[in-house]
Parts: structure tokens; sequence; C-alpha cells
């Protein structure tokens, strides 16, 4: 018999089973990026009733799996999203996340309709997920520090924050309206949610009383599902259908202003300017628009003076938030409302606003999300480092943040390598250094050099490998870890197991500039992220005694969760223990 044969044979089976399956068989697809206690309960009740069940996060730990669900086709008619929730979707026991922002983009792009736009109804089952911009139990500081806490940066908690309380931008009802615009319902959480253990006999209770899932999708109408209000009441729980919290026009602007069209874009920011709703549609427009995009040309004199004066209001309305300032300035440079010598002017004020606040981490990586949306910005001196440097031991960590150092930068980092008051000062200074490096830095090199212990060499060649290549078999002939190093500087082809090798063989060795040497070798993200992780766990006691290198081995995580959970670590690990 003929493979050709057998083929044709099994396609006609797959066909008669097709047709004798029920003929709406309906897609459950799901995202589980924490509690899988949600979907199992879903599961237990709706196989048997015919439904096929999707999980769309794979179990690696692929950065863009997001990307390729949206892109297998895929139909979803329910879809289950189960996370704690921030402004993105995260798990505790998981690196996949998802941003909201992704969201947007994909349903705006209509991308991703498969998964965004054929599912009949969608759960959110994630804290404030369909909040409104009401005060809920907790003030804007504590909802800021339980964000923190979780490892989320703080200029990105601080737009979280400025969505949920402040009244202007999108709520974040009003967001996931924009991204699900053709379900019929959005089930969610408007303040805190009960975690998944909780939810799912919840949802057992309310299954049962629905009976037929299929024929309730089919009846989905305007509506209140009172069913399901009965099962969460006392939980935060929310219904919203899109259509009615966000009109077919408003979204029609939301998505305009993420297009890759200028002409679009500027279109829509007249409109927002001409009907005045700036603030409506304020964090759209700081996320979308961009200094030196052109958009500014094609906006007429009225509506920048109207967008001005909102902008003033907003600036006002959030003097502590020192994000959001920073957004009104980067809308206000996008559209040609002030000049270069100005923005430089309120960047300095911003900057000494963040320095004059308490300098912990998170202020740290805030202070960073400015530097690097101002390339070529240099406001330090040698005197002002120095100062900093005493008042809090994360500072140094802004250093790499920028694109460029300036000569008292350079010369800071250089004392610091020489004869640092701390040895994270030296890890630190090491790393900032790594991509800037120049031939004229020497006669400082050499100088460190003839004093280095072989650790310390390999080190500095790791740092200035730019500028040290052709030195690279004077400084790395010693055994141990020199020489593992110079044995991956020379090996033509990449060895997935000697690197491996490197990092276990020489467990005392592993400083955060090392771990991140090897792993940055290492072209598959997820196993690179693995070193970092085995350098974090064979080294966690001393990393926690030293807190600026745990942080600094945190950001050199390339996926997103992994950072998010080793900034936790740093954070909230005991230094005697756990």
């Amino acid at each position: 018999m003929s493979r050709f044969f057998i083929k044709a044979i099994s396609i006609y089976i797959a066909l008669v089973l097709a047709a004798l399956s029920p003929a709406l068989a309906k897609t459950f697809c799901s995202m589980t990026l924490n509690s899988s206690d949600e979907i199992a309960t879903f599961a237990a009740a709706l196989t048997k009733q015919g439904f096929n069940f999707v999980e769309l996060v794979p179990d690696n730990k692929d950065p863009r799996w997001f990307q390729r669900a949206c892109k297998s086709g895929i139909q979803c008619d329910v879809l289950l999203v189960s996370g704690h929730f921030g402004g993105l979707f995260f798990g505790e026991a998981t690196s996949q996340t998802i941003d909201i922002a992704q969201m947007e983009k994909a349903s705006c792009d209509n991308s991703c309709p498969g998964i965004l736009k054929n599912p009949k109804e969608v759960f959110l089952m994630g804290c404030n997920t369909l909040a409104s911009q009401k005060r809920d139990h907790r003030t804007i500081d504590q909802y800021l520090n339980v964000l923190l806490n979780d490892g989320i940066p703080l200029d990105f908690a601080e737009q979280v924050v400025a969505s949920r309380y402040a009244q202007q931008g999108f709520s974040l009802e009003k967001r996931f309206a924009a991204i699900f615009p053709d379900t019929a319902k959005l089930y969610g959480f408007y303040s805190t949610g009960p975690l998944g253990k909780h939810a799912a006999p919840i949802l057992n209770r309310y299954l049962k009383s629905v009976g037929d899932y299929n024929a309730h999708l089919d009846s989905l109408n305007a509506a209140p599902n009172s069913k399901i209000a009965m099962a969460f009441k006392g939980q935060s729980f929310r219904e919203t259908t899109p259509w009615k919290i966000l009109p077919t026009e408003e979204r029609g602007l939301y998505c305009a202003l993420r297009s890759s069209d200028k002409s679009v874009q500027s279109r829509a920011v007249v409109q927002i300017a001409q009907e005045n709703k700036v603030t409506t549609y304020f964090d759209s427009l700081a996320s979308q628009l961009t200094f030196g995009d052109t958009t500014a040309g094609q906006i007429d004199t009225t509506s920048k003076d109207i967008i001005k004066k909102s902008l003033a209001k907003i600036r006002n309305n959030n003097s502590d938030l020192v994000t959001i300032q920073h957004d009104v300035l980067q809308v206000s440079s996008s559209l040609g409302l002030i000049d270069p010598l100005s923005r430089d002017m309120h960047v300095r004020m911003l900057l000494d606003q963040a320095y004059s606040q308490t300098l912990n981490y998170a202020k740290i990586r805030q202070i960073c999300g400015i530097i690097r949306d101002e390339p070529g910005f240099q406001n330090m001196t040698f005197t002002r480092l120095r100062d900093l440097t005493k008042r809090s031991p994360y500072f140094m960590l802004t250093l790499g943040c920028y694109s460029e150092l300036n000569d008292d930068t350079r010369t800071f980092l250089f004392t610091k390598i020489a004869s640092p008051d701390a040895e994270f000062e030296r890890t630190i200074a090491l790393q900032v250094m790594k991509p800037h490096w120049k031939t004229e830095d020497m006669d400082f090199l050499e100088m460190v050099l003839k004093t280095a212990d072989p650790i310390l060499r390999a080190r500095l060649y790791i740092s200035g490998r730019a500028v040290l290549n052709q030195y690279k078999y004077s400084l790395l002939v010693t055994p141990g870890l020199p020489s593992c190093i110079l044995k991956a500087e020379t090996n033509p082809q990449y060895s997935l197991g000697d690197e491996w090798s490197c990092l276990t063989n020489h467990k005392a060795q592993l400083s955060p500039d090392v771990c991140d040497y090897f792993a940055s070798r290492n072209p598959d993200p997820e196993n690179a992220d693995d070193m970092r992780w085995y350098c974090w766990s064979d080294n966690k006691q001393r990393l926690l005694n030293s807190r600026p290198e745990c942080f600094l081995l945190a950001e050199t995580f390339k996926i997103r969760g992994n950072q998010m959970k080793n900034i936790w670590n740093c954070s909230n690990r005991d230094i005697y223990g756990y």
C-alpha cells in the first residue's frame, strides 16, 4: 500500500471524525502566567461539553511567545488570562510576561485577531484589570509600593498608578476595552482580586449554575451576567461590555495615535486638541510620540496652544511623580512646544528633583529611564559623582544608562577601578565601562594591570577587551578562570559545554561582570539567563550582602520575567538567609 494511499485514507478518516464531532466545537484559550487553578476548573467542567483547550503560554521561556501565538492562527471563543497584574501580567513561578502595551499594539494593528478580536468572553483574572480611576481602599503610595515590591520599575509603576488613580489617560478598564473591542463580555476586578486557589471554587459554582456553556456563549447579549456577578459577590468583581465603556470613535483615536503612519497620528493629535481631550489621551500621547519625529511639523499653532495649556495642568497635578513630569516634557518636545535649550533645563531640574529624594534602587532605575531617553545628556561633575556615591550605594548603577560618558565620569570610574572604597564599586565600574573604553585609556589600564592579581586582570580584560584584545595571551595565561576565558576567546566555534564549565568550575570567582561575560556569549537568551540564574543561586549569600552587585546582575537578565524575579530577590531576600 503506497504512502500516498495511506495519507489519503488518514485525511478521509479525519474529515469523517470532524463531521461526527459537534459542528460548533468551541476553543477555550488561556494565558496561564501564574495560577493554573482557574484554567483547571474550566477544563474539568467544559472538556466534556466538547470545548477544545489551548494554552498559549509555552513551557519554555521564549520572550516572543505572544507574537508566536498570534501568528499561529488560533481562533479563541473564550480567553482566560491568569496572573498578577500591574500594567503587565506576570507570575511567581514563570518567566513569561505580557505587557498591556503589547496587547494594545497588536489589537490596534490587527495582528492578533484570533486572540484579541474573536473571543466572546474574556476573563482577566488579575488585580485591577478592570479598574476605573476611582479611589479604592489603597492610597497612591500604597499601590505604588505594591508594584515596586513585585519588581516593576518605578517609572513604569508611576505610569500605572497615574492610569489607575489620576484623572488623566485611559483607565485600565478602558484600555482593556480597547484591546478587546469585539468581545461581548470582559470580566475582571476593579481592585484587589482573589488568588487563583480562592477564585477556582467560585468559578466552579458559577459553571454549575450555567450548565450548558455552549448555549451560554451563543446567547450572550447586552444584559449583565447575573450568575457570575452573584458568584463573585464581595470580590471586587466587574463585568464590562467594551462598546459601552469605549465608543468606536474613541478607540479609533486611541489606535490612530499608535499608527506608524505619521499623517494618521498627526490628524489624531489635532482632533484630540480640538475636542479638548489632551488629558484623556495623555498616556497614549506620552507613549507614542517621540522627540525628533515628523509629527510636530504637521500640527497647527492653535492645536499646539491648546495642548500646551493641558500639559501645564497635568504637570501641576503630578508634581510628585517624576516619570509623569518627564512624560509631559517628552510630549512637549515631540510637538515642538519647547526648544532644545528649555528641554535641557527641564531635564536637569527633573534629575535634581529625583536626586534630592531617597536614592533607593527603585529611584535609581527611574533616573536611568530619564537618562536613556535623553541621549548625549551630561550633567555630572567629579565632585557630584563622589557625593552621590557616598549618599547611596546604588547611585553608580545610573552611570550605565548614559550613551556617552563625559571626562569627569570616566575619571571617576577609573578611580573606582584602581582603588574603590568597596569592592562592589569596582564591579559596577568595570561593567559600566565595557562599551566606553578608548585606545587613549591604555596608560591607565597598563598602570592597573601591573599591580592586579590574575583574577582582576581577567576581569579588566573582559571589561576592556575592545582595546585589550591583542594582549589576551599575556593577560590570560594563568590557570583557572583566566585560562578558561582565554579558551573562550580563542575558540572559533561557540561551545556551550565549555562555557558552562567555566562557570561551574570557578564558582568562587564569579562576579556579575564575569557571569554576564559568559551569558552574553550564549546565543540562546533562555539558556543565557539560565547561566545568570546559576550565578545567582551559587552566590546569593554573597550577593545579598552586596546588594548593588545583586541588582547589577539582575539588570543583565534578558527575559523580563527573569529580571523582575531577580530584582525581587535582591530587594526582599534577607541578608541572613531565607
